[in-house]
């Protein structure tokens, strides 16, 4: 990969760099450069899949910033979902940056800090319609619906021009909270002419509206009704709107109300001591109380777990392993959230598990209990519509979300698409766009739970062990440079040993074979030795079984 120059660029130029979240759900980053100076808008992290074997969290490859600490003024949060906030604190460590964001936004990210044991950053709140100077940028804050609280777009004012960055947004006439995006806002800066505009693919191939958060109202209101036993509702630990749904129609029906899962009960704390979420006193049962100490149709259980991961309360409960839920017959299983690409299996896993256990599951599938807080097709092209930029660069979402967004854009009359991917620049010159020929550094940085970083190529070993296994060969060369006993092949993840004894057998012998034919100065230089076996296991294994497992040839002195 090649490092783009960008201090060979004629300057002043206006820059738009993604470190994360075009061509991939999730890790959104974006960096906006005019001149020698840089805002970050979002900083966000993914959650591994099954190939990231041992990795807790995956975050933006952030060298590029950390290399020209001097440029970056300011961090701009759109809102408090972690795929735009998780990665915030390894950004801080390293930069000493003001963050601006809404209230919950800055109060989700002040438990992340206290978590890290990061201190002296400074938090700035941002309200809609504020606007901030940080250094050539004057930035304003444009509320937005979306499916947390607090959520906004920006509008950027640069010497080039007027960029408009919409962060995760959707037009819901009847949102929970009333408040509704600011179109007459987005619309005052069509008028004035917009530069470019930045805006949310994730929903791009999804034909017309997307359905109010008030229906998912409605549908929780029918369940509660005819449901005899107990309640179980997973949703987003962030989705305050929608907890607040839960928490309200449990009180019609009498039933108290336990939050379980740690990130679900830090943000439901954060979220009551700013105001955002209001839990009756008489729906609280006391602190040492549990599920158990009350009848079956008194009980809403509200957990973590929508994407089935392995150590999330939800999936625990499912196989009978949490300490204080056990499921059972007469139960009602709500997964108010929608499975993230890449999570279909585990998500499966955990429904088969919970009907194993007599449990009703109702999801997005068979039950009106979550809408997107994305906005589909017809809501993006009325954004395109009354901002009316000159230029167009889709972000948030893979690559066929993002051509499927620019094409959008052409059918609405704004032919200037560019589709650009993590470390792309896109530049704007003289009134023109260009995407420049080489990327920028970028990529993916996989963090365990101690939060140190694993090298991409553990990872890919870990992977590599999985699928193929290993095979260790230990040969005994004697002084003289001459094989003094028969080798030992150990396999692990590749075959059965008692029922593969004459593969054993066949590799033993032309190992044997090689090593006689060797010259003992060969063998003697161990680097060459171990060299010639792993080539001829290698060649073996993928001729006689189609396999590659990883070979790790030892050498043992007599």
């Amino acid at each position: 990969m090649t490092e783009i120059a960008i201090d060979a660029i004629q300057q002043p130029s206006l820059r738009i760099i993604p470190l994360g979240g075009l061509g991939e759900i999730g890790m959104n980053l974006m960096v906006y450069e005019y001149a020698d100076a840089a805002i970050v808008v979002d900083c966000g992290m993914m959650f591994p899949d099954a190939t990231t074997l041992g990795v807790d969290v995956i975050v933006p490859d952030m060298s590029y910033l950390f290399e020209r600490p001097e440029r970056v003024k300011a961090v701009f949060l759109t809102h408090g979902h972690e795929d735009h906030i998780g990665a915030v604190p390894f950004l801080v460590e390293k930069l000493n940056v003001p963050v601006y964001g809404m209230p919950l936004t800055l109060g989700f990210v002040r438990d992340k800090l206290e978590e890290f044991a990061i201190d002296n950053v400074e938090l700035r709140a941002f309200m809609p319609r504020d606007v901030v100077e940080a250094g050539p940028f004057r930035v304003e804050a444009i509320q937005v619906t979306h499916s947390i609280v607090d959520a906004i777009g920006l509008a950027i004012r640069t010497p080039a021009g007027t960029l408009i960055h919409t962060g995760d947004f959707k037009i819901d006439h009847t949102p929970v909270d009333g408040k509704r995006t600011d179109l007459a806002r987005f619309a005052a800066y069509g008028e004035e002419g917009v530069l470019a505009l930045m805006s949310d693919s994730t929903n791009a191939l999804v034909p017309g509206h997307g359905a109010s958060e008030k229906s998912v109202g409605r549908g929780l209101g029918n369940i509660f009704a005819n449901a005899t036993g107990r309640i179980i509702v997973t949703t987003f630990a962030s989705h305050i709107h929608r907890v607040q749904q839960i928490v309200d129609t449990a009180r019609k029906y009498k039933r108290k109300v336990f939050l379980i899962g740690r990130s679900l009960v830090d943000n439901a704390e954060t979220a009551e001591r700013l105001g955002y979420l209001r839990i009756a006193r008489e729906q609280r049962p006391g602190a040492n109380a549990k599920p158990s100490d009350y009848a079956d149709d008194e009980v809403v259980i509200l957990t973590t777990g929508t994407q089935g991961e392995p150590r999330s309360a939800l999936s625990r409960m499912a196989i009978g392993e949490h300490k204080q839920v056990e499921v059972q017959r007469g139960d009602v299983v709500v997964i108010s959230a929608r499975v993230i690409p890449g999570n279909e299996r585990s998500v499966s896993h955990v429904i088969d598990n919970l009907y194993r256990r007599g449990a009703e599951v109702l999801n997005w599938e068979n039950s009106d209990v979550h809408v997107s807080g994305h906005a589909c097709e017809e809501e993006l092209k009325l954004m395109l519509n009354v901002t009316r930029p000159k230029f167009f660069i889709p972000i948030h979402g893979t690559l066929r979300h993002l051509i499927h967004h620019a094409r959008l854009a052409k059918s609405v009359g704004v032919p200037h698409g560019v589709v650009i991917t993590n470390g792309q620049v896109a530049s704007i010159e003289n009134d023109e766009i260009s995407v420049l020929p080489d990327r920028v550094a970028h990529g993916k940085v996989f963090i365990d739970g101690e939060a140190e970083e694993v090298p991409e190529i553990v990872v890919r070993d870990r992977q590599h062990l999985a699928e193929d296994g290993f095979v260790i060969a230990v040969v005994a060369i004697d002084s003289s440079g001459h094989v003094g006993r028969e080798p030992e092949i150990i396999t692990r993840g590749l075959l059965h040993v008692d029922e593969s004894q004459d593969i054993l057998a066949d590799v033993r012998a032309q190992l044997v074979q090689m090593l006689h034919a060797s010259p003992p100065d060969e063998l003697l230089d161990h680097d060459v030795a171990q060299e010639k076996m792993r080539a001829l296991l290698k060649r073996y294994f993928r001729k006689e079984m189609g396999r590659r497992p990883m070979i790790l040839p030892v050498i043992w002195e007599m």
